[in-house]
């Protein structure tokens, strides 16, 4: 059995949802996917074709952005920090790496990497108690 490539207008609607909630402009968008603004709103209605790497980029950054959530727990104030830090691991703030030729593929295989080592403490809120005097709260952390 082979696989169907996804709808593209179902694609464009997903990767625009997913770069407007991590607050990307058009300019950024564009950049990322390696194409002019102007092509960008000429396909934002019905996608790019399957063959091009404009749709496999769309693809990758959906992907990113699905791992960002799960690993997250849905939070968008924390995938919005992780995603505007800077990261050892790239050199520079994963949304600047997006825009690099493999930027996207490499931040998914850190993330799925992550996520198979159960590292993933390391990106979601660990929730430490401490004692405080008659009784104890909870402390909410993120390490980077």
């Amino acid at each position: 059995m082979s696989k169907t490539p996804l709808p593209t207008n179902v694609v464009t609607k997903a990767f625009t949802w997913a770069t407007q909630e991590l607050g990307l402009n058009v300019t950024q968008v564009s950049e990322m996917l390696g194409i002019s603004t102007q092509t960008l709103a000429k396909n934002t209605l019905n996608g790019f074709e399957t063959s091009t790497p404009a749709y496999r980029k769309q693809l990758s950054f959906i992907r990113m952005y699905y791992l960002l959530s799960a690993m997250s727990k849905g939070n968008t104030e924390q995938i919005h920090s992780w995603f505007y830090s800077y990261n050892m691991a790239f050199g520079s703030t994963p949304s600047d790496t997006c825009s690099q030729y493999d930027g996207l593929e490499r931040i998914s295989d850190y993330l799925r990497s992550l996520k198979q080592s159960d590292a993933e403490e390391q990106f979601s809120p660990i929730l430490s108690k401490h004692k405080q005097g008659d009784g104890s709260a909870l402390q909410k952390t993120t390490m980077h």
